[in-house]
């Protein structure tokens, strides 16, 4: 998982408080993700009664789609805000094969 980006510049406290906090929004978060809905920044925001800021969990998801959790689909939809965002996804898991279908041609 990806770390708390420090960009106001806060005490290694605060930092370590900022990090712990992001770790347990993007578990929240993939677990929401896990229903297998495709869902907007706004539709976790909403899911999760606007409980954190929705920059947080924009900042979240993407993570979570940098760590290979889950992807950003093609498909819009209106956000909260009025703008199309983007859906995200549990990344489709690659078809089996069995010995048998490689080689029927």
């Amino acid at each position: 998982m990806t770390p708390f980006y420090n960009t106001n510049k806060e005490s290694f406290d605060e930092f370590f408080e900022s990090s712990k906090q992001t770790v347990k929004q993007e578990v929240v978060i993939f677990k929401v993700m896990q229903r297998g809905e495709p869902m907007s920044p706004s539709m976790v925001y909403d899911f999760l009664d606007q409980k954190w800021p929705i920059t947080s969990i924009r900042r979240a998801m993407t993570n979570l789609t940098d760590d290979g959790k889950i992807i950003k689909t093609q498909e819009t939809v209106k956000g909260i805000y009025g703008k199309k965002e983007h859906l995200w996804a549990l990344p489709q898991k690659p078809d089996a094969f069995d010995q048998a279908s490689l080689f029927d041609f």
